[in-house]
């Protein structure tokens, strides 16, 4: 019997990955609902909270763990918007691709379409390593629809990524719990993401998953293209990045974003909703509640 994703390696490979998953869904602390969305490019899995009439808040996981991540820090955002947390198209998750995009305009083409089919006209987004690069490049395209981005710890827009990068495969070639658990200490500030589900949901991505991560690369932007990013934009990237120059990159957001600004945070790695859950989530809930069209530039305003 054929695994229903071609993501997942079988039928079996993808039912033990799935039930990591809900393992992991178990510790989102709020009331959600689940629900497959059709698109050209295949059935998209979004998870729902918060008050209905709230603003919309869309989220986009980083790359291996499923929305399941966003779990230490959905409760406080979802007290005052409606969060749409995507399982990214391409990668592991409840996402199957049909008709995967294989351009970057398909890729936005297809949150797009996410977009359309749950209602929304305009959304502010969050999104967090290779969701960042979705989110960046939807954003471009797609200037319209967000009211406000924040990117974590993205992955490439700012800055090329370093050989440690290639480290996270090295679990693909011997997908044993040890192999997986060093890439997670090389992700994590704190030595591994907090809550054992999480790091069992890593190990069974590498298990049972195939080596295919996503359908589109992720690539670095040019200064012309970030002229394109109009709309209100944070940038939130650990002192202690392991996959790219975390600095280099915040001094590139502040001198090409035309709306926006770049925060280091201290003793952070890219793990970075678990290295500093709550510098996070007080980041995020002053920007999404400033004024529209502006940005808060008081550096010093949030507790470190």
């Amino acid at each position: 019997m054929k695994a229903r994703s071609p993501i997942f390696k079988s039928a079996k490979a993808e039912g033990e990955f799935l039930a990591a998953y809900d393992a992991a869904m178990s510790l989102w602390p709020v009331p959600f609902e689940q629900r497959d969305v059709p698109t050209p490019y295949g059935s998209t899995h979004t998870i729902l909270s918060g008050p209905a009439d709230a603003p919309p808040l869309v989220l986009l996981h980083c790359a291996l763990m499923t929305s399941a991540i966003w779990s230490p820090i959905v409760g406080d955002l979802s007290r005052e918007h409606r969060i749409y947390a995507v399982d990214v198209m391409g990668d592991v998750g409840r996402t199957v691709p049909a008709n995967p995009p294989t351009t970057e305009g398909e890729a936005a083409d297809w949150l797009s379409a996410v977009f359309g089919r749950l209602g929304l006209e305009q959304a502010s987004v969050v999104a967090w390593s290779f969701g960042g690069g979705i989110a960046t490049n939807f954003a471009m395209r797609y200037p319209e629809r967000v009211e406000r981005l924040a990117l974590l710890a993205p992955f490439k827009p700012f800055t090329k990524q370093g050989a440690g990068f290639l480290f996270g495969f090295l679990p693909f070639l011997w997908p044993s719990r040890e192999m997986a658990g060093r890439f997670e200490r090389k992700m994590c500030f704190r030595g591994d993401f907090g809550h054992p589900e999480h790091s069992e949901l890593l190990y069974q991505r590498y298990r049972c998953g195939r080596i295919l991560l996503k359908v589109v690369p992720p690539r670095t932007f040019t200064d012309l293209e970030f002229r394109l990013l109009t709309m209100p934009t944070l940038l939130l990237v650990g002192e202690q990045e392991y996959l790219y120059d975390g600095p280099a990159s915040a001094e590139r957001a502040d001198r090409v974003l035309p709306n926006g600004r770049a925060e280091l945070l201290a003793d952070c790695n890219h793990a970075i909703v678990s290295d500093q859950t709550e510098r996070v989530t007080a980041h995020l809930l002053d920007f999404l509640a400033s004024a529209p069209g502006t940005t808060p530039a008081n550096e010093g305003s949030i507790p470190e």
